[in-house]
């Protein structure tokens, strides 16, 4: 999650149809690891790219599987506190997967990052018990470009 001031945001007012907000700070409220990715948005002979930050899995996996031909993920970063990736500070990496663990009520108990280069870091219990399920959230190999329409 994310939390930012009345005093951040950039604009008074939010703006256009969508009622978008620009802030100038944010704040990340717990030392948890959160995603940066790179999007691009084709329009025409044009492209866009913009960097979004979540700060779940479950997002990760629906913005991954949301892509088209005109709208697709270019990189996706994980960063990491200290406590996570075995360091004292927070690190960026490029993301190769994502593995959640669910227990028998669908609640994420652990997750797994693959790091390009094949580190990975992981939080919670990855050891599931019975009943305990596993789920490849993002995979960069199939996640990343846009939507082949040939295949």
């Amino acid at each position: 999650m994310f939390k930012t001031t009345e005093q951040s945001a950039i604009f008074a007012q939010p703006m256009g149809a969508d009622g978008i907000q620009f802030w100038s700070l944010v704040e990340h409220e717990v030392c948890w690891p959160w995603f940066y990715l790179q999007i691009v948005q084709e329009d025409g002979d044009k492209a866009f790219r913009s960097m979004l930050m979540l700060a779940s899995t479950t997002e990760l996996a629906a913005i991954a599987s949301a892509r088209t031909e005109s709208a697709w993920l270019e990189k996706v970063y994980i960063a990491t506190p200290g406590d996570v990736n075995g360091t004292k500070d927070w690190k960026l990496e490029p993301l190769q997967n994502v593995e959640v663990v669910r227990d028998q009520s669908d609640t994420i108990v652990s997750a797994r990052f693959g790091i390009q280069g094949g580190k990975v870091h992981s939080i919670g219990d990855n050891n599931p018990l019975p009943g305990w399920s596993r789920q490849l959230c993002f995979c960069a190999d199939s996640h990343l470009g846009p939507v082949d329409v040939n295949r």
